[in-house]
């Protein structure tokens, strides 16, 4: 089996000129550059997606869910929204935003992919789990599929590497790893 195996970068700064500059120096290192909007204090999304490199991922990744946003699902929504207006290859959007706001995006999406991601920050859920959260996640009308746990143990990898064949059979890409020193081994396989 050959797979597409993209390397992504994510990138941040300050303002919008130390952003480009990381673009610009991360361009050899990755097919894919994630821009963090929520680690980046001012940022003028224009420059930011139509100076790329590379193709670029614009997401705003909330503190629940591992990022530093604070802002309120509107205001989330509303930066992703001008992502897509602006070109941006892809957007990354939360799964727990509620379906009311992250709706319009699956509408009026133009040729930008949209990742729906769930990160769960404290545990690998059970088989059963993950495998119900993927089906809900690929019924959402996305592109690909992020879910993100934290390894506890050895074996966690090997449940969330079980979510691949799944998603095949459903016929979406997948993006799935475990975060922690006990993740490595899902980070280098998946």
């Amino acid at each position: 089996m050959v797979r597409d195996v993209q390397i992504a970068v994510p990138v941040w700064g300050r303002d919008t000129g130390e952003v480009l500059d990381k673009k610009r120096r991360s361009a050899d290192l990755a097919q894919l550059l994630e821009v963090r909007l929520d680690r980046t204090e001012e940022f003028d999304l224009h420059e930011i997606v139509t100076n790329a490199p590379n193709p670029i991922i614009v997401t705003y990744r909330s503190r629940k869910e591992g990022g530093s946003g604070r802002a309120h699902y509107v205001t989330r929504i509303r930066l992703l929204k001008e992502a897509v207006e602006r070109g941006a290859n892809f957007i990354d959007v939360e799964f727990s935003i509620p379906l009311i706001y992250r709706e319009p995006l699956f509408i009026n999406r133009k040729n930008t992919r949209i990742i729906v991601s769930r990160h769960i920050l404290n545990r690998t859920p059970s088989p059963e789990v993950l495998t119900n959260l993927l089906g809900k996640m690929a019924a959402t009308g996305a592109d690909i599929v992020k879910i993100v746990t934290r390894a506890r143990e050895i074996e966690d990898n090997r449940t969330i590497l079980d979510l691949f064949p799944l998603a095949r059979r459903l016929g979406i890409p997948l993006i799935a790893f475990c975060l922690g020193s006990q993740g490595r081994i899902s980070r280098i396989l998946s």
